[in-house]
């Protein structure tokens, strides 16, 4: 099983990153593969509407890298930063580079952060209709974090909230469970 990944802050110091890299290490310690994309260190061209039906024939290599990720990934999780009341734009963009069902029958975790606890699910909420529209399986658990949950550290930061810790481990089970089950069905084969 391969899970991706996709970081859509591109903040030198982010939250998001560090809660991605957190699952990240969950995964792994379940033997999971996991790639992960971060969209500051692999950015990707503005979606070229002249490759919507066919994205593998982009002329950016790192448009094609991803969408070859994408395409050989069992699960993912998106995790995105509040801006003006949604996601990312990076983020969006990524999501208008693939195909229209490049989720198709894939779950999908979602992660957000805002600076207020009151806003942090609003990335969340706005990306489940978008993975819908691919025809991904977006997981009841989501996770939005704001800034009270880390502590600011040389690096980057560090997630210091249990809670949010446990609701991370429950959400990589459910990942993990939902796709070995989609994997299994017999509506994934073609």
């Amino acid at each position: 099983m391969k899970i991706l990944l996709i970081c859509g802050s591109i903040a030198q110091k982010s939250h998001k990153r560090t809660l991605l890299k957190y699952i990240e290490k969950l995964l792994k310690d379940k033997n999971i593969e996991v790639v992960f994309w971060d969209l500051r260190s692999k950015p990707l061209s503005i979606a070229i509407p002249e490759f919507h039906k066919n994205p593998s024939e982009t002329p950016n290599e790192n448009v094609k890298m991803f969408v070859k990720e994408v395409i050989s990934s069992d699960g993912f999780v998106l995790g995105s930063p509040l801006y003006h009341g949604s996601y990312s734009g990076v983020l969006k963009n990524a999501l208008d580079n693939l195909h229209y069902d490049a989720f198709r029958n894939k779950p999908v975790a979602l992660v957000s952060n805002s600076g207020s606890i009151r806003n942090c699910a609003h990335p969340c909420e706005h990306l489940r209709l978008v993975i819908r529209a691919l025809y991904g399986y977006v997981l009841q658990s989501q996770i939005g974090t704001s800034g009270d949950d880390y502590e600011e550290t040389k690096e980057g930061y560090e997630l210091i909230n249990e809670e949010i810790k446990e609701r991370v481990s429950r959400l990589t089970d459910e990942l993990v469970s939902f796709a070995n089950l989609l994997q299994k069905n017999t509506i994934n084969k073609n």
